[in-house]
């Protein structure tokens, strides 16, 4: 069996093409919706159109992210590829975007960027609330564009909240 000199130069950019894809943060790969539901243990929050929470980070500066790398894969930043739609108490006057070096533009509210928590899998989970990770808080975020204070639960959402 006569073996290809030119195989591993093949694999390699399809190896690579395949990782950026896999990297890109798939939860919204197009136009974003950011809602309100209400949580028992912290009220009215901001979440996507899947009942997923947003979380701010402290430490960011207003419309300017400060969570990349290894704070990105654990925080995944909530991305939208056109103008997101504002439902419930969530106000469309507060919703704008920035740019990233990797992948869509990350959604901001109110000037803070918004994430998601890895932990959080499904409608209703606030596992990361009031978490210190990577040298600051993170806080589910309120319709007004504050943090939510309180502790942490895995609640569910109250429906029609």
């Amino acid at each position: 069996m006569r073996r290809r000199w030119w195989a591993p130069l093949v694999a390699v950019p399809v190896m690579a093409a395949t990782g950026c894809a896999m990297a890109t943060n798939s939860l919204h790969p197009g136009r974003a919706r950011i809602g309100t539901e209400r949580v028992p243990s912290l009220g009215r929050i901001l979440v996507d159109g899947k009942g997923r929470t947003l979380y701010l980070f402290v430490a960011d500066l207003p419309n300017r992210s400060s969570c990349g790398g290894a704070c990105a894969a654990i925080w995944p930043p909530a991305t939208s590829q056109g103008p997101a739609i504002a439902d419930g108490a969530a106000q469309r006057s507060q919703i704008t975007t920035i740019a990233r070096s990797e992948g869509p533009r990350q959604l901001v509210y109110a000037g803070h960027p918004l994430y998601y928590y890895q932990a959080d899998t499904g409608r209703g989970d606030i596992r990361g609330q009031a978490l210190t990770q990577f040298g600051a808080e993170w806080y589910a975020v309120s319709p007004q564009g504050e943090q939510v204070q309180g502790g942490v639960s895995r609640g569910s959402l109250v429906p029609g909240g």
